[in-house]
């Protein structure tokens, strides 16, 4: 007896449909733009990873208001980007120095605890990093959704995590500058900021 038939009543659903594509009835990110504001956010003592000029006398919660008495550079960082995070967090490290001389400061968001964090970051940075738990203030930046995954547009990126962003942050909260890159593609430069932080400061002079 031919069996070609005998459990046609049980085949599955095609596996396309049992799981929902990243891409299907997505709400994409929509990062903030100069000329906007950046929605105030809270800092948290026990989420600070790495402590430096800007939050050494710091002590429980501290405000973004608190932070921009000078221009703030907020620059959002994942180890998940690979190579990518690498070579953002080095480009930080090396203009760090020129950023405060220009009479900014600078304050790195980490999507990893302080114990994952430091397995990628073993030298002493010269500036803050906190965790940004649960992508609290990366939503804010418009960075993250749920519903619009790094890992749905990016090969190699397997966690849920913002896109690269930096920012720089008025006293006022005004976004003067910004950097995005959702694709993973383009290269942070920190002289394009410096510009910015430059004029800014002129101008208020």
């Amino acid at each position: 007896m031919s069996t070609l038939h005998r459990y046609a009543d049980y085949l599955p659903a095609p596996i396309a449909d049992q799981f929902p594509s990243p891409v299907k009835n997505r709400e994409h990110i929509r990062p903030l733009i100069p000329g906007q504001f950046f929605s105030d956010f809270y800092l948290e003592d026990e989420q600070v990873i790495n402590r430096g000029p800007l939050l050494k006398d710091a002590t429980g919660v501290t405000s973004l208001h608190l932070l921009t008495a000078q221009p703030l550079v907020v620059a959002f960082y994942s180890v998940n980007w690979n190579g990518y995070g690498d070579a953002l967090i080095a480009e930080l490290i090396e203009k760090h120095a020129a950023i405060e001389a220009a009479g900014a400061r600078l304050l790195v968001l980490s999507s990893e605890s302080k114990k994952h964090f430091a397995e990628f970051n073993r030298e002493p940075l010269p500036f803050d990093v906190v965790r940004d738990a649960q992508h609290r203030i990366a939503r804010k930046a418009g960075i993250y959704k749920e519903t619009d995954p790094i890992w749905g547009r990016v090969a190699g990126v397997n966690a849920d995590v913002p896109v690269p962003a930096v920012y720089l942050i008025t006293p006022s909260l005004e976004i003067t500058y910004s950097f995005t890159d959702i694709y993973l593609e383009q290269k942070f430069s920190a002289d394009e900021l410096l510009s910015v932080v430059d004029k800014q400061l002129a101008i208020s002079a």
